[in-house]
């Protein structure tokens, strides 16, 4: 089974990330999108968690469907978006596989790009494009690897586990680990790119890269999260994609 199909479920079970409430940062990206996309439309989020930006879309005005793999995270989407006066539609599937319908005027995938190899990343571009409408828009949240080279072995302790960064310097991953007491570690690796990387990989997939968000960065040593820092600070940007 490839790490992805256990590591989200266990990260859950620890920290429970995919329980939170909306937190403003799902509600300012959501109008973020919706500025940039001019109105809302229909909005297909990949890797969607337990739905907060889903929902936070759905409240800005969008049609969101939103597909995530692991079990259950539906059910809260479904709950969160009830409890806000909106509906989200859900799909549980792997996206690499699954047929989400469409077209859709805006594809989101934040927090997870890079999961397989440079082919894997094509395939699921290439989905992407064939997703969206005429004239829409992508957002994919890319990991850049000179933050995760930066801070590699940076280590976080707490009473139920220990989290540590680290990098494969090789194949230009990322690699996330979490060892919880008394259990085996595990660990995700995420390909990470710059945006001219980014540009040799889209060649054939259908989109091209017409705009970078530079995002926020961890800092370890402060336990502080910026929102927003530059490019070359940035531990992940958002590469804006549109049909090539």
């Amino acid at each position: 089974m490839h790490w992805s199909h256990s590591f989200y479920e266990r990260q859950n079970a620890l920290i429970d990330c995919y329980h939170a409430p909306i937190h403003p940062v799902h509600t300012a990206l959501a109008a973020r999108v919706t500025g940039h996309r001019g109105q809302p439309g229909t909005l297909l989020e990949l890797g969607a968690g337990g739905g907060q930006f889903a929902v936070a879309a759905a409240l800005a005005g969008h049609d969101v469907t939103a597909l995530e793999l692991m079990t259950g995270a539906g059910e809260h989407t479904r709950r969160l978006a009830a409890q806000h006066g909106t509906t989200v539609r859900t799909l549980t599937a792997d996206f690499y596989t699954a047929d989400p319908g469409g077209p859709f005027n805006a594809v989101c995938y934040w927090d997870g790009f890079g999961i397989g190899e440079d082919d894997e990343q094509r395939h699921l571009l290439s989905r992407v494009a064939g997703w969206l409408a005429a004239g829409g828009t992508a957002y994919v949240d890319v990991y850049t690897p000179w933050y995760w080279a930066h801070h590699a072995g940076f280590t976080r302790r707490t009473e139920r586990y220990t989290q540590t960064y680290g990098f494969d310097a090789d194949g230009c991953r990322m690699l996330d680990t979490y060892a919880p007491s008394g259990e085996e570690p595990f660990t995700q690796s995420l390909r990470c790119y710059s945006p001219a990387d980014l540009r040799l990989l889209l060649p054939g997939t259908g989109l091209s890269l017409a705009e970078v968000w530079p995002g926020g960065a961890y800092d370890p040593r402060a336990g502080v999260y910026h929102p927003e820092v530059p490019l070359g600070e940035c531990m992940m940007y958002v590469a804006v994609l549109e049909p090539a």
